[in-house]
């Protein structure tokens, strides 16, 4: 397959539906189909979550059995002891499911280390 660093490429049949990377806030599962909403449409494909989560970048994260959503569109995370809600781009909000909750907080904490151990994070702080 043809790879766009700004894109994502989804495939329903013979047709291969592209998206702008930012433009992708979440994605919804609907039975054997798939809503990608984004910032301008909102597009129903055929295709599973689990087949759709293997094609998407790393910066589509699981936060349920129905849900993906596009880290670089969270504005907050809404913790409490018994739950965990995604704020996104427009006040949409996301419920974390428990089943995700420990994978979706990995991803966290991976991606933080990775930032604050890398030399361009402290390269102007003389």
């Amino acid at each position: 397959m043809i790879y766009f660093p700004d894109k994502i490429i989804i495939p329903e049949g013979n047709k291969k539906h592209l998206f702008d990377i930012n433009e992708v806030k979440f994605i919804k599962a609907d039975r054997y189909y798939v809503n990608v909403f984004c910032f301008s449409k909102k597009v129903l494909i055929r295709i599973t979550m689990k087949k759709l989560e293997e094609l998407l970048p790393t910066i589509f994260v699981r936060v349920s059995k129905s849900v993906i959503i596009n880290v670089r569109h969270i504005v907050r995370i809404e913790e409490s002891k018994l739950s965990c809600c995604v704020i996104l781009t427009g006040e949409i909000e996301q419920q974390v499911s428990e089943k995700y909750k420990g994978e979706f907080d990995n991803y966290f904490t991976k991606n933080v280390q990775f930032i604050l151990n890398s030399p361009e994070t402290f390269k102007n702080q003389n």
